[in-house]
This record gives structure tokens, C-alpha cells and sequence, in this order.
């Protein structure tokens, strides 16, 4: 080989090797890939304890953990936003590094202005004792959204790794302190809360209730139920007070060990204390009474040191009245767990129904039969959706003037096993006035008589409304006679879903419409009636010539052979001689007696002949 060759292809061959020690040097090996898709950040943010954050205009904030809450430790000592420590961590683990960098591949000028000599932010996080992160943020890099970003060594021996990185982390650093700051006075969740004082120079007024799903009460200044809105209302205002201003508190020379929110009782203020699950002392609030319209006004709490001002649209529902927080509702009964119902009057009915796999039953003579289930449903409604229209007395001693010494009507209902609630209900001897009150609450309501009608006291008035069930396999026969005409026999063959028909001896098959007699059929099946009569004292005389008499025929279902049964329905309109728009009905050999309109009995004895043509 000749010496020209041989020295151009060591050429070649020294240019190839530096080509590739170059590309080596830029390009990110399969391990920085890895860690590329990983990120340059990795920690386990549960057991950050500390964050410290600096900054080259001299702004610097520490935050520490105490196993429940973040506070804010330099430059002032409060509670920390949550929300906002939660996105730092966010942030940080977030971080997507787009190329290491060497200070190598920079000349001095190069190198000076990525600033990772003099950087803008460095945040350093510690777990227990141990720092997790030192972390500093250099100038923003040529590529659009990212940082030139470095992280200085752990462990004597390793060395600084620096990074053009992925991150908005320097719009978050640039918070001022202040707005570090927890936003809000309380930050709690309404649903942990469980015992709330408002005392005021005039009087204290305590709300409780036993858990999170149980219903509120009005403990103090007298015991009844609480207004489950209004307290949410007040709820919300007092969870959602947003702070606008902070200042430190003047020391107290005679007192300088005063604790936070314990200001002076006046009639300008007002202390609130907010029990939480879970926690044994509570949270104290002190509010200065806002001027009129204003939504600004100065609070203290004992758990934090600073005077604040805070703000809300609604500070007015701070400032309630008794009367105010009341369940304005007559009830409050979950419509899903409640599984019994007794009503008791002076008619001497007693009324107890039961919830059954999900369907009422009526208790009459001493058996269990289907009850009227929207009836139920419109008794709890009407006692859900009724309001008090007065709190008429909270320390009734003499029952009598309001008829509840001894009470008309008594209406309960129960959940489960629990212990029933009694709703007692009385008039005056005026009857000028209609009265309400629980059996173990000392208060007295002044209600409107127009809920009676949803409370029927008459026994047969919660009795379902089907009179007449049958499946058509059964049935073998229909007879339908108006007054004393001769009857139309609708004769059926179950087996063949056939229908046959005679009036007067004369056969009437052919004229016999298949669809319309299959909807009687079906009706009859499924008879409903519109109510049930009371006093039937004029019904049965009425029903001793009825105006319409039908006899439906049973037998075993699915075949024509076998014993039959008749079940007859007696229909007579509610005035001698009139064809009134109410009808009476009765089953033969049941005693009691139901109403039908006349439209939909009509309806549903309609002829079942085909139209002429």
C-alpha cells in the first residue's frame, strides 16, 4: 500500500474517532435517557419535613411540617398555604430535564450568563434530618419553557450535576413571602365539624350534632332542631373566611402572655369555637362586628398569632339569632330509612304500616295487607315540605291551651330499630289555632291546618289501591250486565288466548274485537280504584241495585278444566238516579268500599264489540 493511502486513511480514521468522542460528548447516554425519563428529581414527598427557599433579592421562606399542618417559620411564623406547598412538591417532582450540561461546552461569557454561579432561586427540602434536595434555578435557557437548573451533591464525592430543564418551578419561587400565607382563617372540611359556640356579650348559642351524617341540633339556648340550611349557610361563611390583611399584634405589658383569640368579650365581638372530629381542643375565633353592609371586619384565632382582616359577602349570618338557626321544617325523615309509620287519633284508629322489601303493608285485622305507598310517600312529603308557620312557645308548662294535653292525632315514624319520633298535634279550644310539638321537645309550632288532609286518620284511607289482581291465565270468564239488561259473557280459552261470547242466548263471537277484549282482560286484572269510602253507610244502600254489575270467572291457570271461582264487582253512582261523576264499588263479600270516577270506569268498561263498517 502505497504511503499516501496509508496517511489519508489514518486521517480519516483520527477525524472519524474525534466525530464520535464529540457526539458522545453531546448526545445524553442510555443512562441520562433513563433518567431524562424519570426526571432529575425524586423524592417522597411524605416525609419532607422542611423546605427551605431562597432567593437572590434577598426574599427568603422556611416551612416546616408538624405531622398535621405546614407553617410558614421565616420570615413571619403562620400557617402555610397547603394548596400552594402541594404544587412546590408537584413542581418539583415534575421536573423533565431536556440535556445535562458541562461548564466545558461554555466560554466564560457563556457560562456567566446561565447564572448557575449566582442563581435566582435555590429551594432545599429535608426529611427529618437528612436534606433530600438542594436544588438551585439558574437563568431561563435559549429553549423556549426551560431553565438552565442545578443539583448540588448529597454525599462527599459526587459532584454537581446541571441540567437545561423543563419547568414553570421560577414563577412559583417568585411568591413573596406573605403569599405563603394560609388565605384562609380556617381551613376545615364542613362535614368533620361537629359542635359550633357562638357567644356573644347577650347570650351563647350552641349548635351540636353526634356524627357527620346525623341531622343538627340547637343545644343552647334551648334544645330543638337546628335548620339543617341555615347552618350550612353559617357553616360555609365561617370555613370560607378569606384573609386580605395581616398585622402582628400590639404586646400587652401587663399580659404578655395573652393567648391568641382570646380578646375581650364585648358587644362589638363575638367568639366562635368550632369542635372538629378527631381533635380534642377546639378552634377559637374572635370577630370584631362589621359596620353596616360591610363585608370586611378584624378577626383573632387562638391558633395563630396575627391580628387579620378577613372578608366575606355573608359575615351577617356570623351574627345570628336563635331563632334563625331553627328548623323551620316541621320534619326532616329520610324518606330511604324509614321503616315504619303509626298514626293514633280520637276516631280510635290506630294506623301502623311496615316497609317490607321495599313496599308498605297496612296491618288490618290483624294481618298484613299492601298498603297505598304514594299515600306514604305524600304523608312524609307533606310533613318534609311543611313549614312552621310560628315557634309559638319554648317552655310550655300547660299543654291544655294549645289542645296538647291530650292530643287529636299522633303521628311517628321510625328508622330501623331506632326509637320512634312522635309529632303530637292539638287546637285550642277556640279552634282558632293548630298546634304541633314532639314528644321529648319542650317547643310548641303553630301550623296550618291544611296538612291534616296528608295525615288520613281513617285506617281503610292507607289501604292500597288495588281491589281486583288476577293473571289471565286464570281467567276463564267476563260477565258485564248494566242494570237489569241481560249480561254480555265474555267466555276465554287460556290455552288458545281465544275469546267467545253470548248476550241473551245469542251467540255474539263474531263481533267480539280480540285487541279490546284483551285490554279489558288486562284491566280488570290490574283494578285500581281512586279511594276508599269511610262512612259507608250510604254506599251500601246504593250498592243493593247496582248500576253495573261485573262477575269475573277464575279457574287454574293455563287450563279450561277444574273448579271456577266468581269474583263480582258491584258499581253504583254515589246519588240515586244520577249518573254523578264519582262512582261506589265494591267487591262482593269485602266490607269495604272504594270510589271510581266515572270517567275511568268508562274507560275501563268500554265496549269490546267491533266498529261497524
Amino acid at each position: 500500500m502505497r504511503l499516501r493511502t496509508t496517511l489519508l486513511l489514518l486521517i480519516l480514521v483520527i477525524a472519524l474517532s474525534a466525530a464520535i468522542v464529540g457526539i458522545e460528548r453531546f448526545l445524553p447516554t442510555t443512562r441520562e435517557l433513563l433518567e431524562m425519563k424519570k426526571g432529575p428529581v425524586r423524592f417522597d414527598r411524605t416525609k419532607i419535613t422542611q423546605i427551605e427557599i431562597d432567593s437572590s433579592g434577598g426574599d427568603g421562606v422556611s416551612l416546616s411540617w408538624d405531622g398535621a399542618k405546614w407553617w410558614v417559620r421565616r420570615p413571619f411564623n403562620d400557617l402555610a398555604d397547603p394548596e400552594k406547598v402541594a404544587k412546590l412538591l408537584s413542581e418539583l417532582s415534575g421536573i423533565g430535564w431536556i440535556n445535562r450540561v458541562h461548564q466545558a461546552e461554555f466560554d466564560a461569557d457563556g457560562w456567566t450568563r446561565t447564572q448557575f454561579d449566582k442563581p435566582h432561586h435555590t429551594v432545599r427540602l429535608v426529611a427529618g434530618s437528612e436534606n433530600i434536595l438542594n436544588l438551585s434555578l439558574g437563568a431561563q435557557s435559549p429553549i423556549e419553557g426551560s431553565h438552565y437548573l442545578s443539583i448540588a451533591p448529597l454525599k462527599e464525592g459526587e459532584e454537581t450535576v446541571r441540567y437545561v430543564a423543563k419547568t414553570t418551578l421560577p414563577y412559583l419561587l417568585k411568591t413573596i413571602p406573605h403569599d405563603w400565607r394560609d388565605g384562609k382563617l380556617l381551613r376545615l372540611l364542613a362535614d368533620y365539624v361537629l359542635n359550633v359556640k357562638l357567644v356573644q356579650a347577650g347570650g351563647q348559642i350552641e349548635l351540636a350534632r353526634a356524627n357527620e351524617r346525623a341531622p343538627w341540633m340547637l343545644v343552647k339556648p334551648l334544645s330543638t332542631r337546628g335548620s339543617k340550611e341555615r347552618i350550612s349557610e353559617m357553616l360555609s361563611t365561617l370555613l370560607n373566611l378569606s384573609i386580605t390583611e395581616v398585622a402582628e399584634p400590639v404586646t400587652n405589658t401587663k399580659s404578655p402572655t395573652a393567648v391568641p383569640g382570646s380578646a375581650e368579650l364585648t358587644s362589638e365581638n363575638i367568639k366562635i369555637s368550632v369542635a372538629v372530629k378527631g381533635l380534642a381542643k377546639p378552634f377559637d375565633i374572635t370577630l370584631t362586628k362589621p359596620l353596616k353592609d360591610s363585608i370586611t371586619t378584624t378577626a383573632q384565632v387562638n391558633y395563630r398569632k396575627s391580628i387579620f382582616t378577613i372578608t366575606s359577602k355573608s359575615l351577617a349570618a356570623l351574627w345570628s339569632q336563635p331563632n334563625d338557626l331553627r328548623d323551620r321544617m316541621l320534619a326532616r325523615i329520610d324518606k330511604e330509612a324509614i321503616t315504619t309509620v303509626d298514626v293514633t287519633s280520637t276516631l280510635g284508629q290506630s294506623i301502623h304500616l311496615e316497609k317490607q322489601n321495599q313496599s308498605w303493608f297496612l296491618k288490618r285485622n290483624n294481618r298484613m295487607e299492601p298498603a297505598n305507598g304514594e299515600r306514604v310517600v305524600k304523608f312524609y312529603e307533606a310533613l318534609n315540605n311543611f313549614q312552621i308557620h310560628e315557634f309559638t312557645s319554648d317552655s310550655a308548662s300547660n299543654l291544655t291551651v294549645y289542645g296538647l294535653d291530650h292530643p287529636f292525632m299522633t303521628a311517628s315514624w321510625a328508622e330501623g330499630a331506632a326509637k320512634p319520633t312522635k309529632l303530637l298535634f292539638g287546637v285550642s279550644k277556640e279552634s282558632t289555632g293548630f298546634f304541633a310539638k314532639y314528644e321529648n321537645e319542650p317547643s310548641v309550632f303553630l301550623v296550618d291546618a291544611t296538612l291534616l288532609p296528608n295525615i288520613p286518620q281513617e285506617n281503610i284511607k292507607w289501604k292500597g289501591l288495588g281491589a281486583l289482581r288476577f293473571t289471565q291465565f286464570s281467567l276463564r270468564q267476563i260477565s258485564l250486565a248494566a242494570g237489569t239488561a241481560p249480561p254480555v259473557v265474555l267466555k276465554y280459552d287460556s290455552t288458545t288466548a281465544q275469546w267467545t261470547g253470548e248476550r241473551a242466548g245469542q251467540n255474539i263471537t263474531a263481533q267480539i274485537d280480540r285487541v279490546k277484549a284483551d285490554k279489558l282482560a288486562g284491566s280488570l286484572a290490574k283494578f285500581n280504584v281512586q279511594d276508599w269510602a269511610g262512612d259507608v253507610t250510604n254506599a251500601i244502600s246504593a250498592l243493593q241495585s247496582p248500576a253495573l254489575r261485573v262477575v269475573v270467572t277464575l279457574g287454574e291457570p293455563g287450563t279450561n278444566m277444574g273448579p271456577t271461582r266468581d269474583t263480582i264487582l258491584n258499581f253504583a253512582p254515589t246519588q240515586t238516579g244520577i249518573d254523578t261523576a264519582l262512582y261506589f264499588g265494591q267487591v262482593q263479600g269485602d266490607p269495604d268500599v272504594f270510589y271510581i270516577a266515572r270517567s275511568a270506569l268508562l274507560e275501563l268498561l268500554a265496549p269490546v264489540f267491533k266498529s261497524a263498517t
